[in-house]
């Protein structure tokens, strides 16, 4: 049986952080005109949670991150 402390380890992302998250992958959505369900979105997604979770908190960040792709 695992610890729980070990799958606890992470920074989980609350609701402040989806906020922020979601404001820089809509904003660049509504950038390049794609849909929330193709797979250039999926990828952006992942891409900004990645950066949130290396440490990019701020939206001028995660902005950046997202037109980078």
């Amino acid at each position: 049986m695992m610890n729980s402390a070990h799958t606890l380890s992470f920074d989980p992302i609350g609701p402040a952080e989806l906020e922020l998250i979601g404001k820089a992958f809509q904003d660049e959505l509504q950038r390049r005109a794609l849909s929330r369900k193709s797979e250039e979105a999926e990828a952006l997604a992942a891409k900004l949670i990645k950066a949130y979770q290396a440490g990019i908190r701020d939206d001028l960040g995660l902005s950046i991150v997202a037109g980078l792709s």
